[in-house]
């Protein structure tokens, strides 16, 4: 079978037809997500994130080294924290920004359907057109006006043809870390698919099978390679884990409320307030600006001394 070869203007051409509507925007739709684990890159029982942004992640709660993967992942209901709060982190320089289609997103994530990248205009721009700052400008502003686009990941980098799985050679290899893609034949020598021992050994940086959830190994139709821009750590043997960043959490937390809303059983009817009688004890008046004015504290059969903090009720604790 002859290859297909994807000219480069095809590949990054924005859909025609201007800008999407903000009321009709929604994120892409959850499919199969990815067959390995977003945090470590091993494969096997893996969990797909519902929030259409593509990546897996391992939720076993075994004692294993997958089960560190638990303890740094934010996921509310199999919802990885960026897809909770629409805040994705730019495939090409890491920055976390909001991609909320609803409000001003300053990432976008790529047309593709089993691509969950996202990126500045900025940054997609100059990958596509490193040489030309014209052609960068003009794609930045497509991108910034919410005009789909193709990233730098589905094109090789070498020869700049697209994607054929049923042809050994047309194959993609992808970096886990970067938006670097090459076809199986135009991978460079220094990205072996084995490791080589000795004084002049080398790491694996690329791997074309992987550990299903039955634990059997089984080809893959598209290479896992980390290029030589990233570092592999030996003890890992991937690069440094620390290349996902999610959300704060704590910012976005809805405040809770404290005390219940009174009922209608809470508030006293008119006549009971008529009856009332004034209190014996006047409310005393601040001498300074920066002190509060409040009642006396509860009355207590305890000494003072007893008292090292302010009594409930009485100005100093928070929440009065």
């Amino acid at each position: 079978m002859a290859p297909v070869d994807s000219s480069r203007s095809n590949l990054r051409r924005p859909e025609i037809g201007g800008g999407i509507d903000q009321k009709l925007s929604k994120p892409k739709p959850r499919l199969d997500g990815d067959d390995f684990c977003a945090i470590c890159d091993n494969g096997g029982n893996v969990t797909c994130c519902d929030g259409g942004c593509q990546r897996s992640f391992h939720l076993t709660d075994e004692n294993s080294e997958r089960s560190k993967c638990r303890l740094i992942l934010g996921l509310s209901k199999e919802q990885a924290e960026n897809c909770k709060y629409k805040k994705h982190q730019c495939f090409a320089c890491g920055e976390l920004e909001s991609s909320d289609l609803s409000s001003e997103p300053k990432v976008f994530q790529c047309e593709v359907d089993d691509c969950g990248r996202f990126y500045h205009p900025k940054c997609v721009a100059k990958l596509l057109y490193p040489e030309s700052k014209l052609e960068a400008l003009l794609f930045k502003v497509q991108v910034a006006a919410r005009e789909n686009f193709t990233c730098p990941a589905h094109e090789c980098i070498v020869c700049k043809g697209g994607e054929n799985k049923n042809h050994r050679n047309m194959q993609f290899a992808v970096c886990r870390r970067c938006p670097t893609t090459y076809h199986r034949k135009c991978l460079p020598s220094n990205i072996p698919f084995e490791m080589k021992k000795g004084p002049n050994g080398y790491m694996q940086r690329a791997w074309d099978e992987w550990e299903g959830p039955d634990g059997h190994i089984i080809p893959r139709d598209r290479i896992l390679i980390y290029c030589t821009k990233h570092e592999i750590i030996k003890k890992l043997r991937t690069p440094k884990r620390n290349h996902i960043i999610f959300p704060d959490a704590k910012k976005h937390r809805e405040p809770q409320i404290l005390v219940d809303a009174p009922t209608e059983e809470d508030i006293p009817e008119e006549g009971m307030l008529n009856n009332a009688e004034p209190s014996q004890s006047p409310t005393p008046v601040a001498n300074d600006q920066n002190q509060c004015s409040c009642s006396s504290p509860i009355d207590s059969f305890a000494p003072a001394s007893l008292f090292t903090y302010p009594h409930p009720g009485t100005c100093g604790w928070l929440g009065d």
